[in-house]
């Protein structure tokens, strides 16, 4: 099958503009078809060869097809609230740098995107930033998220009342990967949520203010359920994706800029992998921890059906920096600390696209079988795996260099 796919496909020049190649363009117009929300993927938050290209795309996807909101794996508070006061282009880097995760928001690997972004605000062109991920890491949300609420949906909470969701808050801030917090500040904390989203219905009033209002607090109760509870990040990260879908940009086109992993349309290409690694991690999930498993682009295939398409990356050779895991935090890092791309198998299709040294290539996964199997390190970079991928992509673009961010 690997073999098969790299023989088919289709090599492209990845540093000129992407929409100067007419086969590139025809092909991606066949795989995206009529579906209105396409999610690009990186293998790693380090790879900085992939955020560059997807730069590219999310220029061609705006201009030549009509997307004109771009979604990020990042802040849902800080983006799509702080999006709202940008007014001219010189706030737009500022911005990302304080609202999205280091590895795209301040890397140099991302200049290429927001120079994008800002030409298209100066010319008053149409491209709406956005972000879906329950965690709030971004400057806004850290500094201003507890006195916003306090003055708006909060008011009517008593100091007591509201001082269990800025505790439970902090704590989230703070010592999310730490050991949950007590019982009682958990049980205040999503008292004082409940609190906040019953005064909003008791306004009666269905305003876009409101709605944003209550999808925020409802993002923010799942976030603790994701810290304190096991909860699926996944599936939080997808009902904000959703109210961002059919209620802040209705009727609009939709690019989804997040990790593999998280865009995978179908959880069995995981389930079903091969590799003793992962089979030995999936061994040890319970039947109902397997039927409970989910992605962003699983739950929104769901929800959105025949609206999906979903475009991985993978690298051949190079580097990727090390350290992009400290931004998860909230933290600066140094992009230039980085470490080489696994060497892969040699039945991997990255492998046989070395072997061929094509610089970029566009692999169109679409035909492929439900038990078509090939070796990839497309749902992450960090491990080689045998895998229907053809369940949970719709194409994948390969790179040959691998860059860090710097």
């Amino acid at each position: 099958m690997a073999s098969r796919l790299a023989e088919a496909a289709l090599p492209f020049d990845e540093a000129q503009d992407l929409g100067q190649d007419a086969k590139l363009v025809e092909a991606l117009a066949a795989v995206i078809g009529d579906r209105d929300i396409v999610m690009l993927g990186e293998p790693s938050h380090g790879d900085g060869s992939s955020i560059r290209l997807r730069g590219r795309l999310v220029e061609l996807l705006h201009r030549r097809f009509g997307f004109d909101v771009l979604a990020f794996e990042a802040d849902f508070w800080s983006l799509t609230r702080g999006w709202e006061a940008i007014s001219e282009p010189a706030q737009i880097r500022p911005f990302a740098d304080s609202s999205i995760y280091d590895f795209w928001g301040r890397a140099p690997a991302v200049d290429g995107l927001w120079a994008y972004v800002e030409a298209v605000f100066a010319k008053g062109g149409r491209l709406d930033v956005c972000g879906f991920d329950c965690r709030l890491k971004g400057e806004m949300a850290r500094e201003n998220l507890t006195a916003t609420l306090r003055s708006t949906v909060g008011a009517n909470l008593s100091d007591e009342q509201f001082k269990a969701f800025a505790d439970g808050y902090a704590a989230l801030q703070t010592a999310e990967f730490a050991a949950p917090p007590q019982k009682e500040l958990q049980e205040g904390y999503f008292a004082s949520i409940d609190r906040m989203i019953a005064s909003l219905k008791q306004e009666n009033v269905s305003t876009d203010a409101v709605e944003q209002a209550q999808a925020e607090l409802s993002s923010l109760a799942a976030w603790a359920r994701v810290a304190w509870e096991g909860r699926s990040r996944d599936e939080a990260m997808a009902a904000n994706l959703e109210w961002l879908v059919t209620q802040k940009f209705p009727g609009r086109k939709v690019i989804v800029w997040a990790h593999n992993n998280h865009i995978l349309k179908d959880p069995t290409v995981y389930l079903d992998i091969r590799d003793p690694g992962p089979a030995q991690q999936i061994a040890a999930m319970s039947e109902a921890q397997k039927a409970a498993l989910s992605y962003v682009g699983s739950v929104s295939s769901r929800t959105f059906p025949g609206r999906v398409c979903a475009i991985a990356t993978t690298l051949g050779r190079g580097e990727t920096s090390a350290l992009f895991y400290k931004a998860l935090d909230g933290s600066k890092i140094d992009f230039t600390v980085t470490r080489p791309v696994p060497a892969h198998a040699s039945d991997s299709i990255e492998a046989m696209l070395l072997e061929k040294n094509v610089e970029a290539a566009l692999l169109d996964l679409r035909d492929l079988s439900h038990g078509d199997f090939f070796r990839s390190r497309l749902i992450d970079l960090s491990y080689p795996a045998d895998a229907p991928f053809g369940r949970g992509y719709d194409a994948a673009i390969y790179l040959r260099d691998g860059r860090g961010l710097a």
